[in-house]
């Protein structure tokens, strides 16, 4: 569907941007395009941290009914994109190329799954145009105008996701970051952006208290069948815990794996959020 500026579906938050698209080509769900949405952004080689506070702030956002945007890139948009699908909530993914050559290649299956599940890609070039390092600097404001905000997870120095920031704040709206250790390289921009003015979050409530003339309804998230957003690999492990604690030795003997195997595979599943370790080396099943 290609949609016109001139159209009624023509997303009433991007008109308002300087040089708006003339036109936007779309696959999927347009009713979208003009509901509460936040952008969520940062480094396309992001850290645990940055993965797990992704994830943390995804998910607290789609409990408000709050639509993710991003960009589809490998990294931190690709992770938002995902835990907005696995816990019901819609995307919009915007390309930095025409629809009929998705970018990165890597992200077809998640392209997919997003047209799967309500969502929707646009685009605002032909559909057969290749991406290049212009078109990422330009779809970045597009990203930005459909937002209510947006919310930087984590940004290295001279990252794309202070193009993204600097349309966010030339739109007049909110610029949210996650604070990071100092440390971290991957946070060294979302650290300045908050020195700079940025406003700082630890969760996601502090982003909704930003919006008091808007009325959030929150929901209870309805999560799909969990062994579909996790390796193969882990679902020995995540089988045989359950609300009742068992401790490592427990687990080594019931999976058959060694101490190894078994302390980083509990590892991931700690920091997918999907199980939670108790005092004493027990663990249950649980969100941390």
């Amino acid at each position: 569907m290609i949609i016109e500026y001139c159209s009624k579906l023509y997303p009433e938050k991007l008109r308002k941007i300087e040089n708006p698209p003339s036109r936007l080509y779309v696959l999927g769900n347009e009713k979208i395009l003009n509901d509460n949405a936040i952008s969520v952004v940062g480094s396309r080689t992001n850290t645990r941290y940055g993965e797990k506070m992704c994830k943390l702030f995804t998910k607290g956002l789609v409990e408000y009914n709050i639509n993710i945007i991003s960009g589809l890139a490998i990294g931190i948009d690709e992770i938002a994109h995902k835990t907005c699908l696995e816990n019901g909530g819609k995307t919009i993914a915007v390309l930095p190329s025409g629809l009929n050559n998705i970018y990165p290649s890597k992200n077809k299956e998640l392209a997919k799954e997003i047209l799967n599940n309500g969502g929707i890609l646009i685009s605002e070039y032909e559909p057969n145009t290749e991406a290049n390092s212009k078109k990422f600097l330009e779809r970045n404001r597009i990203v930005a105008g459909l937002g209510l905000g947006t919310l930087v997870v984590e940004a290295g120095y001279r990252s794309g996701t202070r193009v993204t920031v600097k349309y966010t704040v030339e739109q007049g709206k909110k610029v949210f970051c996650i604070p990071s250790n100092l440390d971290n390289i991957k946070g060294k921009s979302t650290n300045e952006l908050i020195r700079k003015g940025a406003i700082l979050v630890t969760k996601v409530d502090e982003i909704i208290e930003e919006y008091k003339d808007i009325e959030f309804t929150k929901k209870e998230i309805v999560h799909k069948d969990i062994f579909l957003n996790i390796p193969k690999e882990l679902h020995n492990i995540y089988k045989i815990l359950n609300e009742k604690p068992k401790d490592m030795n427990e687990i080594i003997l019931l999976s058959g794996e060694s101490v190894n195997e078994v302390n980083y595979k509990l590892m991931l599943l700690e920091m997918e959020g999907l199980i939670k370790e108790l005092p004493g080396q027990r663990y249950i099943k649980g969100i941390n």
